[in-house]
């Protein structure tokens, strides 16, 4: 069987400072133009299959959505304002991965005071090296020391990844988000008698953490999964049963 791989990618965009006039992408009309290797697809065409001959997608592990049976890698497009950021020539490169061990699973964080990306392992999977006895790990990736590797090879790169030692307040670390007031701020699933959180993480050593929340109103959470500021500072999180 072939082996599971951890990899992260990076995503090389341009600036993209033209109006879109021309058309491309999937059957239906657009109006404005497709950059290479990717698609579009409007999300008006799948809104509603209802009892069509189509059949439903029974797992979003095995089945992905690729209506346009595009091989990949590929940007899925399913609205224009995306293109603002993708650009016009984007690109997908690999630059870190570990066939043992599951590192970079979610929660990423760029920060751009030191231009790194901070990510969560996978907690818990054959690869996730976490379990009830062992929380799952942030690690981060230096964005100039990928730069400097793509530089001097167009081939496979692989740069360092690094992982902060944080306390045990920080458990089972599955959404992030931010920087939040110049940190990383991410929520938690808890391990065993060390309850889910909400927390904030300095993304710069000694990466102290202060703990927002950890309960509502005495009642403790299930298992926080992901978390978002809304532009009035607000937070909002989902909290999984």
């Amino acid at each position: 069987m072939p082996r599971s791989v951890c990899a992260f990618a990076f995503v090389v965009l341009l600036p993209y400072w033209t109006a879109f006039h021309a058309v491309g992408g999937n059957a239906q009309d657009t109006s404005f133009k497709i950059p290479g290797d990717s698609v579009f697809v409007d999300p008006r065409l799948f809104s509603m299959i209802g009892d069509s001959n189509i059949t439903f997608r029974e797992s979003s592990f095995s089945t992905f959505f690729n209506p346009t049976s595009t091989a990949p890698p590929f940007f899925q497009i399913f609205d224009s304002a995306f293109l603002t950021i993708l650009g016009p020539n984007p690109s997908i490169r690999e630059v870190a991965s570990n066939s043992t061990f599951a590192f970079a699973h979610e929660a990423p964080v760029y920060v751009s005071d030191t231009n790194e990306v901070f990510f969560a392992s996978n907690d818990g999977g054959p690869l996730g090296m976490s379990d009830l006895n062992h929380s799952n790990v942030i690690g981060k990736i230096s964005l100039t020391d990928v730069d400097t590797a793509l530089a001097a090879n167009d081939s496979v790169i692989n740069v360092p990844v690094m992982f902060l030692d944080l306390p045990k307040t920080i458990q089972m670390t599955n959404g992030g988000t931010g920087p939040y007031k110049s940190s990383l701020l991410l929520v938690t699933f808890g391990r065993g008698s060390l309850p889910p959180s909400i927390a904030l993480v300095n993304p710069k050593a000694p990466n102290n953490v202060t703990v927002l929340l950890d309960n509502f109103f005495g009642r403790q959470f299930n298992s926080l999964n992901d978390i978002k500021v809304h532009p009035s500072g607000k937070l909002f999180f989902t909290d999984s049963e």
